[in-house]
Formats: structure tokens, C-alpha cells, sequence
């Protein structure tokens, strides 16, 4: 049985390079391969933005600002699409 005694210290569970591999893989996977470049112009809809087209000025993570009329509202990339 294994005991656990009460003022001993935790084992160190961290080993060599996982730490590395997980926060490049977290890296990566939280970059999403956004298919819209900078000065694209592109169409959102969103319920709470309504629908605004403008050129893309900021790429931040999934959200992507656009700029129209002098002003700049953030969407969400999936919520975005070119022009008809």
C-alpha cells in the first residue's frame, strides 16, 4: 500500500521537454489558419455588430477588426466573408 506522509515534498511529475512540446502544440493550436489578409475586404454579420463591410486593419488570435466608416469592429473570423 502506499503511504503518503504528511511534510514530504511532491515529486517533481515534469519531465525534460514536455513542457516545451505542450505549450508549442497550445501555441499552434490557438493560431487558426484564418484564410483573410490584411487589407482584404470582406463582409460581417453579427447580431450584436450588424452587418458592416470594411478592409481588414487587425488580425488578433480568431478576431479579426475591420474598419469601415472611420470606425472598427471586431469579428470573429467565421463570421466574416468576401463580398458579393
Amino acid at each position: 500500500m502506499l503511504e503518503i506522509q504528511a511534510g514530504a515534498p511532491a515529486p517533481n511529475i515534469q519531465s525534460g521537454r514536455s513542457p516545451g512540446l505542450l505549450a508549442q502544440t497550445l501555441q499552434r493550436a490557438r493560431r487558426a489558419a484564418i484564410p483573410y489578409k490584411v487589407g482584404d475586404v470582406l463582409v460581417g454579420d453579427d447580431p450584436f455588430n450588424g452587418r458592416r463591410e470594411g478592409t481588414v486593419v487587425v488580425k488578433n488570435g480568431r478576431s479579426i477588426g475591420i474598419r469601415s466608416s472611420d470606425r472598427m469592429y471586431f469579428y470573429d473570423y467565421r463570421q466574416l466573408r468576401r463580398p458579393d
